[in-house]
């Protein structure tokens, strides 16, 4: 009997080690660049957010985000300066991924709908510091929403592959 005992504890105790009980802590920061400050956050940012963050807590990480930050125009580094301070919090939080999408949109005339002209998903790993995918979308102008919040999924499941690396 105690050989039975000893025998489920190890399976148990294995199924730890090969099955770890959490998932990775992952940040996201969702920056819009071009339009004015003083405009509130563009629905479409929100649903990148939302939606991101949806899929990454339903694959069993923890996740969390800072709020959206505007840029005057797009940076052209991989990694923008603006970002710096975000990154940092998010390393100093324990988080292992860190995640910055890009929303670039147009100069539009007021009260037209807004949305992004096209998006730029980067995934980086926070220990070691390393840039681990890049990921580039234009938008198409006639989407649905529902068509459009599928998009936004299935791009975040293809970072999701690129966790393990």
């Amino acid at each position: 009997m105690g050989f039975v005992k000893s025998w489920r504890v190890i399976l148990l105790l294995h199924s730890y080690i090969v099955f770890p009980l959490s998932g990775a802590t992952i940040s996201f920061l969702i920056m819009e660049a071009g339009p004015p400050k003083e405009r509130p956050v563009y629905e479409f940012s929100r649903l990148w957010e939302n939606s991101l963050m949806d899929v990454f807590f339903e694959a069993g990480h923890i996740v969390s985000n800072a709020p959206i930050m505007r840029l005057k125009a797009a940076s052209t580094g991989v990694f923008p300066d603006e970002a710096q301070k975000e990154f940092q919090e998010a390393i100093a939080g324990g988080s292992d991924f860190f995640i910055l999408v890009l929303l670039e949109y147009p100069g539009m005339p007021e009260g037209a709908l807004q949305r992004p002209q096209s998006i730029s998903l980067r995934l980086f790993s926070t220990k070691p510091y390393r840039s681990l995918a890049e990921q580039h979308y234009p938008r198409a102008t006639d989407l649905s929403p529902a068509e459009e919040l599928l998009e936004v999924k299935k791009a975040a499941r293809t970072l999701l592959a690129h966790l393990g690396r």
